[in-house]
């Protein structure tokens, strides 16, 4: 399971949901803000892959750049 923290965009459209559905707004509104708050979601965990795989890509590299001498 990845891990990681909340981005500002995401807590951004969590709270223009709530906004939008404590002021009552209509369907459409909240429908898509519920769809922003899910794309914000998805984005970030591409951008938490992308950066997981970057990391381990890199790591690959410097354990092969490591030789090991044993005298």
């Amino acid at each position: 399971m990845l891990v990681y923290p909340i981005p500002t965009a995401v807590t951004q459209a969590r709270v223009q949901l709530v906004a939008d559905q404590t002021e009552k707004a209509p369907p459409h509104v909240i429908q898509a803000d519920v769809l922003n708050v899910f794309a914000a979601k998805n984005e970030a965990e591409r951008h938490a892959v992308a950066e997981l795989m970057e990391t381990e890509v890199n790591q690959d590299l410097v354990e092969q750049d490591h030789v090991d001498v044993k005298a």
